[in-house]
């Protein structure tokens, strides 16, 4: 890999889909799914409902099952 001026040897992502830092939950989304995690709610529809209030929103389905796991293990 050679590097000159700093600068990259790839393209620039369109998206942020999948990147760990844009897909991270606000708080209160966090909230959203405490509450439905605790609703028993399966993670797919859990992240449907999160991406219909915010369409903005690129969280994959693995961080939604990262962030369940997380909060039951909290718990």
């Amino acid at each position: 890999m050679i590097l000159i001026c700093g600068s990259r040897n790839h393209e620039l992502a369109n998206t942020l889909v999948g990147h760990p830092y844009a897909g991270r939950f606000t708080c209160s989304e966090k909230s959203m799914l405490m509450h439905m995690i605790d609703s028993a709610m399966k993670p797919k529809i859990i992240l449907l409902t999160i991406k219909e209030h915010n369409e903005k929103n690129v969280t994959t389905i693995k961080q939604a099952y990262n962030a369940r796991y997380l909060y039951k293990k909290s718990e």
